[in-house]
C-alpha cells in the first residue's frame, strides 16, 4: 500500500493533527564529528532512533509522529535520513507500529499514523 502524498507547508500538519513537540523527530543534527561516528553508524543510529521513538509514542497513546528529515541533497542511491526514514516505513518491521493508509509522506516529513497496539490475549 502506498502512503499518501503531500506537498507545501508541512507545519500545517502541526494544528491539523494536534502534534506537540513530543511528537516530532527532527533529524537535522549539525554537523558530526566524523572522528567519533562513521557516517554508516550515524544512519543507524538515526534509524534506531526513529523506531524508539514510534515504539515510545505508540505505547504513551499518542496518534502520530512526524519526523522531519529534510529533502533529499544527494544522489539517486545514497543513504541519507530521508532515505533510511522512508525505507523503514515501507518495511515489514513496520508494520506493527504505523497504519500506512494514515501515513503522509511529504518531500521534507514523514508523518507516521500509529497503530493502536495490540493487547497480548
Amino acid at each position: 500500500m502506498r502512503f499518501q502524498r503531500s506537498f507545501g507547508d508541512w507545519r500545517r500538519y502541526r494544528s491539523e493533527f494536534g502534534l506537540t513537540e513530543v511528537d516530532e523527530i527532527d533529524l537535522h543534527f549539525g554537523k558530526r564529528d566524523r572522528t567519533r561516528m562513521s557516517y554508516a553508524e550515524a544512519m543507524a543510529g538515526t534509524l534506531n532512533l526513529v523506531i524508539a521513538k514510534l515504539r515510545e509514542a505508540q505505547l504513551n497513546g499518542r496518534s502520530h509522529v512526524m519526523i522531519i528529515h529534510g529533502q533529499s541533497t544527494s544522489r539517486r542511491g545514497k543513504t541519507t535520513a530521508r532515505s533510511q526514514v522512508r525505507n523503514f516505513m515501507r518495511s515489514k518491521d513496520a508494520t506493527p507500529l504505523i497504519d500506512r493508509k494514515g501515513c503522509i509522506q511529504h518531500d521534507t516529513v514523514f508523518l507516521a499514523k500509529l497503530r493502536v497496539p495490540q493487547t497480548p490475549p
